[in-house]
């Protein structure tokens, strides 16, 4: 059975709820991953194939690129019908050298590809909703006619977060289906030794694995630098332009080291070396309020207490999770979990049913019962 994912980010871009989702299907399932290219220039245009995946790159329209004429082309509607038409012959070329079934399940989080998805013949289309299109710096006000077209012809919706569900539902008749974010409990709960350039700092540490992205408050994180009692606020992950000044802001100031991204394999041993991990977005974004992020669930599984915005997916259970708004309720609950030094077992119970493994098998479990009732 082949399944045929059109996304909206590439495989090798971090490692995101889609890959972790995707490289989990059985072996009965073939899956082809077509993405859209980078900016980087390392995109596999030859199939590259990871365990039952093929990732491949397809020329989607894309906003926003870093190529002006590019973008004056996709800012008109004939124009982003040629980058459309090229990007559909392109992606038949590649699904009929790869042989990949004439009429693939296929899962869509590009709303991009609307147009390619109307063309494709397919047994079933489900849309993964793992982030709102519109969240994105740059986003064009033509994005919406691409989302109504990819929403309405799909058979059904994968939420992240409650939130998201609430709101999908009154968009569409489609079954839209909570599936939450993961994490990869024994990678995370596997003790590690202490990284050598964390061995040094000054304890308590506090820590953020991520994106340093606009959704960070950076009053709230001044908080954390004051709330660390000598020890030290711990940044792990790569800048954006966007934030870069005020990164590189707080980073000068006394108490914050920025150590910059960390491989994957790296990330329990940084995360268990540090005493509590925080997720300082700012809680009144609407896009933050429909986050359920799966760093929240590294942090546990690494035996941390966690303090973040309010996630509507989990209930709070001081002081192993705590929810945050504002500058002083985020120093205040690390505060508490600093006093209290959880046991990392209670961290991890909350964690562990969050498994990747057991949402991979939900996804194509709902997959294949829809393939049945239509079979």
């Amino acid at each position: 059975m082949d399944l045929l994912a059109l996304s909206e980010v590439r495989w090798s871009y971090f490692r995101t709820r889609k890959q972790f989702l995707l490289s989990r299907f059985p072996e009965r399932w073939r899956v082809f991953f077509a993405q859209p290219p980078g900016s980087e220039g390392d995109d596999p245009w030859r199939p590259r194939r990871e365990g039952n995946v093929t990732t491949f790159t397809v020329p989607f329209l894309k906003p926003a690129t870093r190529q002006p004429l590019y973008n004056l082309m996709a800012s008109m509607s004939p124009g982003r019908r040629v980058i459309e038409a090229l990007a559909a012959r392109h992606l038949q070329r590649m699904l009929g050298a790869l042989g990949v079934a004439r009429d693939p399940v296929v899962m869509v989080s590009n709303i991009y590809a609307a147009g390619i998805l109307a063309r494709l013949p397919r047994r079933l289309a489900v849309y993964d909703f793992n982030d709102s299109p519109f969240q994105f710096a740059g986003t064009p006000a033509w994005a919406r006619g691409y989302w109504t077209r990819a929403l309405a012809q799909v058979d059904a919706v994968f939420a992240v977060s409650e939130y998201y569900r609430k709101q999908l539902v009154a968009e569409t008749e489609k079954p839209v289906i909570l599936l939450g974010n993961g994490v990869e409990f024994d990678h995370f709960a596997r003790p590690s030794p202490v990284p050598d350039d964390l061995r040094d700092l000054p304890r308590p540490r506090v820590v953020y694995l991520g994106l340093l992205s606009h959704f960070l408050d950076f009053d709230v994180l001044e908080a954390l630098r004051e709330a660390v009692r000598g020890g030290t606020l711990v940044l792990l992950g790569p800048g954006t332009p966007a934030t870069e000044t005020q990164v590189g802001r707080l980073a000068s100031r006394p108490r914050v080291v920025r150590l910059g991204p960390r491989p994957y394999a790296q990330a329990p041993a940084y995360l268990q070396a540090c005493d509590v991990g925080v997720i300082p977005f700012r809680a009144q974004s609407p896009y933050v309020q429909g986050i359920n992020p799966n760093k929240v669930y590294q942090y546990l599984a690494s035996g941390i207490p966690v303090v973040t915005t309010p996630l509507l997916d989990l209930s709070p259970s001081s002081p192993q999770l705590q929810f945050a708004v504002d500058p002083g309720g985020f120093a205040d609950a690390v505060g508490r979990a600093l006093d209290a030094r959880p046991d990392p077992e209670a961290c991890r119970a909350f964690a562990r049913p969050h498994d990747w493994g057991a949402l991979a098998a939900r996804l194509v479990g709902e997959i294949e019962s829809r393939l049945s009732a239509g079979s």
